[in-house]
């Protein structure tokens, strides 16, 4: 069931975006509906609108990622390797880094049960996608056989 992936992501999302208090700033509903979304225990699952405000918000994928996943389909950005590399570089720091804090959260006890091997895939995902957004920018400058200008800026 990919129910709890979906929980799982719309609470760190909600993380991301500075705790209920701040989410409920951003979004059309409030703090209650808001807990419910990433409780494993409530029936509540995240309207669609409502993924979108909170993964814009937290400036990543994370809910829409994770109904894709449910869906048997993984998110690939339009913008697929034209980023500006020091800033495609950081979020692959921070998504490796939050994909290894999972990993050792998940691996605490010394069992892997099936939600947690979901979230655990998720993060690996958006890792997995990073790393393809930077590799198809170098695969642009190698075609292009030329270098690529990094400015700060940009």
């Amino acid at each position: 069931m990919p129910i709890p992936s979906i929980k799982t992501a719309t609470k760190e999302a909600v993380r991301r975006c500075g705790g209920l208090d701040a989410a409920a700033c951003v979004v059309r509903v409030g703090k209650s509906n808001l807990s419910d979304y990433g409780n494993r225990d409530r029936p509540h699952i995240v309207p669609v609108d409502v993924a979108i405000m909170l993964d814009l918000c937290a400036q990543a994928p994370l809910i829409l990622s994770a109904m894709a996943h449910a869906e048997g389909y993984m998110l690939v950005p339009t913008q697929f390797g034209e980023g500006h590399l020091p800033r495609d570089m950081q979020r692959f720091t921070e998504e490796t880094s939050d994909a290894i804090r999972k990993g050792f959260e998940i691996l605490e006890d010394g069992v892997v049960d099936v939600h947690e091997a979901q979230a655990m895939l998720a993060h690996m995902q958006r890792v997995k996608s990073v790393a393809e957004h930077i590799a198809a920018g170098m695969t642009k400058i190698i075609a292009g056989t030329r270098p690529h200008i990094v400015a700060a800026s940009a």
